[in-house]
């Protein structure tokens, strides 16, 4: 693949106000989701959660009024690697592979005092290098090292700095998400008539109380020419902090709340629910479907929600449905029904996609809603998306990958010298493999699979029995080992081909290199290579099996949802941040201004912010 493009690259800054603990951190795999689903690699920067810097300061202070400033700056730092080594596991929780790399690693060198220190250069290759091997990296905001190493402080709005200097060596987007969708004029919070920007100069900003919008990061920007996003979790882009004069918005840059129904409350289910109720001011669950309801009472789902009528369900206020029942009947009838009733629905069910799904899309097409199934291939990785990108980049020559996490687990077990059947039922007591793993084990869930990408990237349908098909019941630890000793691994690939009159597909056990990315694969991962006839790639790899990874998927179609509900008038795609690299460290005395102006009012001369968040 080609070195990465700015415009393949965000920086995501999440600060104290969208991580104030633990609890929070799904919020923010979401958001880094979101940017992987379009394309995107991501640098999340990261604060430490909530009080826990004035804690560490404090901390610092017991040790007297003139402690060594370059153990303060140590010890407040932890704050950030915690949130950055939580986040990591999050990430991983969710099956989105990530890196992690220090103000050592990233060559964050600064000068100035150490706690309040000025950014000086930063390693732009060592941060495009982590990029290629991997989608995410995850860094720490506010922290640096000085010409000798030792630990620095940016000082207050030090992490927005982290963020906008990291994203002008790379030349890309910044973001700074936060618990507002943009920035206002006054606290929206006190102020029903508060005003947001959809776009603010650099002066305009300096001229509000400090809040939102870091002085010290807009001063950067405004020196440099750059351009800053505000948004909030699950929304676009509501304000862009840059060179161009002073717009408010016309609207509101929240969406109406969603409803939503979920059919089923097995191990996806509840998934979604979590998220759903983690976004009270995007979602309203209305109603959950179950056959049991005495089951679910202890599942933490209100008992008013509960219900054993999912055509009930179909037919009530939900403008969105989630289908997590599984299996063809009665999964197809009420999606059917939902669809025909004006419903949004958002299904992880692959079986029905495969069977159904032109019968699906032409109603949905009929009634002028949407059918969702990101997470119908490869659990938390976006190869669906992945696929319809590349299909807008060109023709597709061939879709090749590993697309079932449970029998690449069990193959992974064998290379460890665990018998088959014991591989198998490792499988299932780790929630990969079902009661019965046959679709898992003879390549018929790789098969549907394969059906669905087959209309993503080719736009044929492909029935089941066209796929030339074996699974994996007669690989032994013996098979895997003689692989082993060529430096081959067996992975079992599915593969589509165009051909004349439609599309080739196979589901076999393939030997593959060992330090190739299939080859390379570990457990439930799952990876996907699209290639294309003019020989370009595209690569996608994560976690494909698994609660967190398929319910993550689910609820990042829902999120689209939401987004399609914003007028584009009022908010922003792009932030379109220009900066650039030179070498290896990021300088910034040659970055280039944005073109063009525009008109609108400016804010008055005593203008608040938001308060700090």
């Amino acid at each position: 693949m080609s070195a990465l493009h700015h415009d393949e690259i965000v920086v995501l800054k999440f600060g104290s106000s969208v991580l104030p603990d633990e609890q929070s951190l799904p919020l923010a795999v979401h958001e880094v989701y979101r940017y992987l689903r379009k394309g995107q690699k991501v640098v999340a920067v990261v604060s430490a959660m909530g009080p826990t810097t004035d804690r560490l300061l404090a901390h610092a202070r017991s040790y007297g009024d003139s402690c060594d400033a370059g153990a303060v700056a140590a010890l407040a730092a932890t704050g950030e690697a915690q949130t950055q080594a939580l986040l990591m596991l999050a990430l991983d929780r969710a099956g989105i592979p990530a890196n992690a790399l220090d103000p050592g690693a990233l060559a964050l060198v600064t000068s100035g005092p150490p706690l309040d220190a000025r950014p000086e250069s930063l390693d732009v290759a060592a941060i495009r290098r982590a990029l290629e091997d991997r989608p995410v990296l995850v860094v720490p905001g506010f922290i640096g090292r000085d010409h000798l190493g030792r630990t620095s402080l940016l000082g207050r709005g030090g992490s927005d700095f982290s963020a906008l200097y990291i994203a002008a060596g790379l030349g890309c987007d910044c973001v700074l998400v936060k618990d507002v969708d943009g920035l206002y004029d006054r606290d929206p919070s006190e102020h029903a008539d508060a005003r947001r920007y959809r776009r603010v100069s650099y002066d305009d900003v300096l001229s509000l109380v400090e809040g939102v919008a870091q002085h010290k990061a807009v001063r950067f920007a405004r020196e440099h020419h750059l351009s800053i996003g505000i948004g909030s979790i699950g929304h676009p882009v509501g304000t862009v902090i840059g060179p161009d004069a002073s717009e408010f918005a016309r609207g509101s840059a929240r969406a109406e709340i969603v409803k939503v129904g979920i059919l089923g409350l097995g191990t996806v289910g509840l998934g979604v629910y979590k998220h759903l109720a983690q976004l009270p001011r995007l979602f309203e669950v209305v109603g959950v479907a179950v056959r049991d309801v005495c089951r679910h009472s202890a599942s933490g789902v209100p008992a008013s929600l509960l219900s054993c009528d999912p055509d009930l369900l179909v037919r009530s206020s939900a403008d969105v449905i989630v289908e997590a029942i599984g299996g063809l009947h009665p999964a197809r009838e009420l999606i059917l029904k939902a669809l025909e009733s004006g419903k949004h629905v958002v299904t992880a069910n692959k079986a029905v996609i495969a069977a159904f799904g032109t019968q699906l899309h032409e109603a949905a097409k009929k009634h002028g809603v949407s059918l969702r199934y990101s997470a119908s291939v490869g659990g938390g990785v976006p190869v669906i998306e992945a696929v319809r990108r590349a299909r807008e980049a060109g023709a597709i020559a061939e879709i090749r990958g590993v697309l079932n996490g449970t029998a690449n687990f069990i193959l992974g077990r064998l290379e460890k010298g665990v018998a088959f059947d014991q591989a198998v039922r490792e499988a299932q007591a780790a929630g990969f493999a079902e009661a019965d793993p046959s679709a898992d084990l003879d390549g018929i869930d790789v098969a549907n699979k394969l059906a669905v990408l087959a209309a993503a990237g080719f736009g044929e349908t492909l029935k089941l029995d066209a796929v030339d098909r074996t699974g994996i019941r007669r690989i032994d630890v013996a098979a895997v080992a003689q692989a082993g000793a060529r430096n081959k691994s067996i992975r079992l690939v599915g593969t589509l081909r165009p051909v004349p009159g439609g599309v080739q597909a196979t589901v076999r056990p393939e030997e593959v290199e060992s330090d190739s990315l299939l080859g390379r694969l570990a457990n439930e991962q799952n990876a996907v290579e699209i290639r294309l006839v003019d020989g370009r790639e595209f690569r996608v790899t994560g976690r494909g099996a698994g609660r967190a990874p398929t319910s993550e998927s689910v609820f990042a179609d829902l999120l689209e949802i939401v987004g399609e509900r914003f007028d584009p008038q009022d908010v922003h795609d792009r932030v379109r941040t220009h900066g650039r690299a030179h070498g290896v460290a990021a300088r910034f005395a040659d970055v280039s201004p944005r073109a063009g102006k525009s008109t609108a009012p400016a804010p008055a001369a005593n203008s608040r912010s938001g308060a700090a968040r």
